[in-house]
């Protein structure tokens, strides 16, 4: 099955990360995964993964095991059909070609971009007592260096473009006031805060698909508002009128205020902070591509409640399905 599938297409299931990785030969539970993966699959399921996934994979450290678990499952890949266009294209037998092939511009493109994650890590206090003038430096090295990889791919007539489009975001990094939005990042989270239960447990008692309302309806009318018009209920429902990253960055919006948080974005060394926050960055990219699909099955609890909360406000049919592991 290949070309333009229906993107409420009911049998699509996305699988989250961690589901994946049970499903590698030698772990505890693979066989298990298995079987119920098996039922489903008999029940009509398609499973499907992302280039999230792949990227995901990877830097694994075990590519080839991701690969024999897509394989096992015949999994299919979805993709977009065109940028900008809503509608998906699955194709099947593809993780060996994805997930083995040697690093290439668009791969690097994808580690760069989550380098561009480094000023909000910065705001939120997270990176553990750089300033911001070596942050700065930093992140005009990761550009220099992207773009001198580009170089390299890209033929001669575009050098011109490349020159222009290194210059305009070195002015615009150089010219990023990372001290003040810090600072103002500081103010306004106090202001939320102070508006929300001193206890999280009272929080996390509100049932995920409540829970968005119920945490607005706490901030005064001006942040409210200010809110509700970047993310108006139900804004995903409507197909044509979807932006790209915006479902994505409301799953950011609602970690920020706190309905699910990860301690390890805060704790120990910058370089475990950075790890768990691009992790956090990822559960984000895998809730929207899930989007398009019947089901998201996951085994995180934090990510399942987020994509619930997620999905109820903005109006996506997908289910969640949160696993978990039992002792017995």
């Amino acid at each position: 099955m290949s070309g333009p599938e229906n993107q409420n297409n009911p049998r699509m299931v996305y699988l989250d990360q961690n589901v994946l990785s049970k499903m590698r030969e030698g772990d505890p539970l693979a066989d298990h995964m298995r079987g119920i993966l098996s039922q489903l699959s008999t029940n009509g399921a398609v499973f499907v993964y992302s280039m999230i996934h792949v990227d995901e994979c990877r830097v694994s450290g075990q590519p080839d095991a991701f690969v024999r678990a897509l394989d096992a499952l015949s999994a299919w890949f979805i993709e977009p059909c065109a940028a900008g266009d809503h509608s998906v294209t699955l194709s099947s037998g593809r993780a060996e070609e994805l997930i083995l092939a040697s690093p290439d511009i668009s791969h690097e493109a994808s580690r760069r971009v989550e380098d561009l994650l480094k000023p909000m890590d910065f705001a939120m206090g997270w990176l553990d007592g750089v300033d911001a003038a070596p942050l700065r430096e930093e992140m005009v090295q990761d550009i220099e260096e992207f773009w001198g990889a580009l170089e390299g791919e890209l033929p001669s007539e575009m050098q011109d473009w490349l020159i222009e489009g290194k210059r305009t975001i070195l002015e615009a990094m150089n010219g990023m006031p990372l001290e003040n939005i810090r600072g103002e990042r500081n103010d306004w989270f106090d202001r939320i805060r102070a508006r929300l239960p001193d206890n999280y447990a009272q929080l996390d008692a509100v049932p995920a698909d409540q829970v968005v309302e119920w945490v607005f309806n706490r901030l005064d009318h001006a942040e409210q508002e200010q809110f509700e018009n970047l993310f108006p209920r139900r804004f995903w429902a409507d197909v044509d009128g979807r932006e790209e990253g915006s479902l994505a960055g409301f799953a950011f919006l609602l970690f920020i205020l706190g309905i699910v948080r990860d301690p390890r974005v805060s704790k120990k060394g910058r370089a475990r902070r950075e790890k768990h926050f691009r992790g956090q960055f990822r559960d984000y990219q895998h809730i929207e591509a899930a989007s398009r699909c019947a089901a998201f099955i996951t085994f995180d609890k934090g990510a399942g409640r987020l994509a619930k909360a997620v999905y109820a406000y903005a109006g996506v049919r997908t289910e969640v399905i949160c696993l978990e592991v039992r002792e017995f």
